[in-house]
């Protein structure tokens, strides 16, 4: 279906499944959603509602002449796809970047949010950045120094000079896929997918989207549920360290950057779980 936002742009969403709500929010900046449900809609529709939604200017969502990718703009699309969904709380989703989003969502609408799952999220770009130069340092045997004193071009520049190395030595998407079939998969199931690099530009140059988000996470007193991948060089196995959600349950899984195609049926589980978990609690 398509949701038309307050300022006018037409949202793609997908709602399927039974149980408690729980809106996907994907990551990129400028992915989908398409290939998470192909890959873990099926586990997860079972005993949720899932919504997908492809972000504005993302996927199958359009976008307005104006561009406004700002934070503020993205968690209100959110809400305004609640609304039109006439949902009343439900469980905010977020992969990669999607974190983001979920973490701001959660604050600024904490009466609708039941809980968040943050699976495989960076709620610090910067810090995320700085792991990839680090294991990339050891693979190319170089030495990427980011500066975060010397300001957000400076540090961007040092990140765009390293991703350059890493396309060109063919290692950039190591930080991401264990392995060549699984990165294969993903890449099958996204062929479809044509980005609109003015949001990824557009988060990139922007530093509200670079906050620490882990020391606002204090304040999120709803249940968390989060899921790192061991092999996950895109954010960093132990990312989720620096936050401090009074009622967070955590689990390291056996798998890179994309849980829900290397394993659905067992990132369902946990998801699953959390879920029955906190909705015996709430009876």
């Amino acid at each position: 279906m398509r949701i038309k936002t307050a300022d006018g742009v037409q949202l793609y969403v997908e709602h399927k499944g039974q149980g408690v709500p729980c809106i996907y929010l994907h990551g990129g900046p400028g992915y989908w959603s398409k290939s998470f449900q192909e890959f873990a809609g099926d586990y997860l529709e079972t005993n949720l509602q899932m919504v997908y939604l492809d972000q504005r200017g993302c996927g199958r969502s359009l976008q307005k002449e104006n561009q406004d990718y700002s934070l503020e703009r993205l968690v209100q699309d959110i809400e305004e796809v609640r609304k039109a969904l006439n949902i009343s709380e439900w469980y905010v989703l977020g992969h990669s970047f999607g974190g983001i989003l979920a973490v701001q969502y959660a604050l600024s609408y904490s009466q609708f949010t039941k809980g968040l799952i943050l699976a495989n999220t960076t709620l610090s770009m910067y810090d995320s950045f700085e792991h990839q130069m680090t294991v990339g340092n050891v693979w190319l045997n170089r030495m990427y120094k980011p500066n975060r004193s010397q300001g957000h071009d400076e540090f961007m520049s040092q990140f765009y000079s390293f991703l350059e190395v890493m396309l060109n030595e063919k290692l950039y998407d190591n930080l991401q896929f264990p392995s060549d079939d699984v990165q294969y998969k993903l890449a099958k199931a996204d062929q479809g997918l044509r980005p609109d690099p003015s949001f990824q530009q557009y988060v990139f140059s922007n530093v509200e989207y670079f906050s620490d988000f882990r020391r606002f996470t204090s304040s999120i007193h709803q249940p968390v549920l989060l899921l790192n991948g061991r092999y996950d060089h895109a954010i960093g196995p132990n990312h989720h360290d620096g936050c401090a959600f009074p009622n967070a349950t955590s689990h390291l899984l056996e798998c890179g950057h994309h849980p829900y195609s290397e394993d659905p049926a067992s990132f369902a589980q946990f998801i699953h779980e959390f879920v029955r978990k906190n909705e015996l609690v709430n009876q």
